[in-house]
């Protein structure tokens, strides 16, 4: 008995080569070739799905290329503009102080000319009151022996020999 398990049996032999044959023939026909097409599809699937990741990783890089450097350029003409916004006020600024320096200047100078000219208004008066007071007093010492034309030939005659000290006046 324990013999017969040691020795090959011709016959088991044949039928084992037999059923692994039809088995095979089996497997080849039904199962290796859709199992075979399916690990192809699979095979096919996953090229695909990794050559769109690459165009997809190829897409989002050159976004996001393109996208800093319209980020870049959006940051340039950002400095731009605030630079040409701050030599404008500054241009303003100085247009502005110059204008204000001017208007100050016009005021003082129409004040002072003011002040001139009253003060011209000032000294006629003042001269024709002397004048005045000067004739009066003639008169009144001398109503008879002068007449009325040498009274005032006296006058201006007196004025002119005025001294020159009344501010702004000139001697005549």
């Amino acid at each position: 008995m324990g013999s017969s398990l040691i020795q090959p049996d011709t016959g088991t032999i044949i039928w084992t080569v037999i059923t692994f044959v039809i088995l095979a023939f089996l497997l080849a026909r039904f199962a290796w070739k859709p199992l075979l097409q399916l690990l192809e599809e699979r095979e096919r699937t996953v090229k695909d799905s990794l050559e769109q990741a690459r165009k997809a990783r190829e897409d989002s890089e050159a976004a996001l290329k393109k996208n800093q450097e319209l980020l870049s350029n959006a940051r340039r003409e950002t400095a731009a503009i605030i630079e040409q916004g701050k030599r404008e006020a500054e241009e303003l600024r100085g247009e502005l102080l110059a204008r204000a320096r001017q208007d100050a200047q016009d005021l003082v100078e129409q004040g002072r000319k003011q002040v001139q000219f009253e003060q011209k208004q000032a000294i006629e008066s003042l001269r024709r009151q002397v004048a005045d007071l000067a004739i009066g007093a003639a008169e009144r010492l001398v109503v008879q022996s002068l007449d009325e034309s040498r009274q005032r030939k006296l006058v201006e005659e007196y004025m002119r020999n005025l001294p020159a000290s009344l501010p702004g006046e000139k001697r005549r």
